[in-house]
């Protein structure tokens, strides 16, 4: 009897530099957005959690409560106030439902309080011609606006729209935030502005969004990215090795006699 063994073919490396090259610079990038991707469904999370924590506590309902520096982001707030309707921000590019429009935003003089209050009542179509700015109705008398407090959240790149100190009135803008309208009014404000609701005196079109974007979405994003750096890797190893022949070729054994 004669025993005839087909030995295994051995894996062997065969590099191709511009592949190595290739996969040496883009693998880390599809890491980094996998892990950034990550960061950003956590921040999100962050962001909704702090909402349903402060949506259930009472209303803030007086000066000294809003110039506390305890958190008041998404916080209720009822505020009994004056409207300056002779100065409106005019804030531009604020698409709703695929609409172009503006948000609309106004100082409101809080009773007993010397800080002025940024108010935004809400959203307004815009016009096809653009030097046509949408008219506001005013609120002659002092009322109690209603509503949540809202600070700009941080990130994200704010192009420089040129306008500083406003004398002529009303002022359309490209971003907004307490600390321009400062700048804009000449005016020291209160640290968040009021975001109307829909049944509040003054609210335009409302409906604000916490996030744009729900923390699950980035994190299938995420996963997709670690996706396509395993594929990555997984081609890289196949284009630079005999990896695909050394698992065809199985060792078998042939008797004979």
């Amino acid at each position: 009897m004669t025993n005839n063994a087909q030995k295994k073919q051995p894996f062997e490396w065969q590099p191709n530099s511009k592949i190595l090259l290739f996969t040496l610079l883009l693998l880390p990038l599809l890491l980094a957005l996998g892990y950034w991707q990550l960061q950003r469904a956590d921040e999100k999370q962050q962001i909704l959690d702090q909402y349903q924590t402060n949506r259930q506590l009472s209303p803030v309902s007086n000066a000294t409560e809003l110039a506390a520096a305890a958190d008041l982001q998404y916080r209720r707030a009822w505020i009994e106030g004056q409207i300056d309707n002779q100065r409106t921000i005019i804030l531009d590019n604020r698409v709703k439902n695929g609409r172009p429009g503006y948000e609309i935003l106004q100082a409101v003089e809080v009773r007993g309080a010397s800080p002025k209050l940024l108010v935004n009542r809400g959203w307004v179509p815009a016009s096809l011609d653009r030097a046509i700015l949408p008219t506001i109705p005013d609120i002659e008398t002092e009322v109690q606006l209603r509503g949540f407090l809202y600070r700009t959240l941080r990130g994200g790149y704010q192009l420089d729209d040129g306008v500083g100190r406003v004398l002529d009135w009303p002022s359309r803008v490209g971003w907004i935030g307490v600390e321009r309208a400062e700048e804009l009014f000449g005016e020291r404000f209160f640290p968040y502005q009021l975001r109307l609701d829909h049944d509040s005196p003054g609210a335009l079109e409302t409906g604000w969004v916490t996030v744009s974007v729900q923390p699950h979405k980035h994190t299938a994003y995420a996963v997709q990215w670690f996706a396509m750096a395993l594929t990555l890797l997984i081609l890289t190893i196949i284009a630079n090795s005999n990896l695909i022949s050394y698992l065809k070729k199985q060792p078998s054994d042939n008797l004979s006699g």
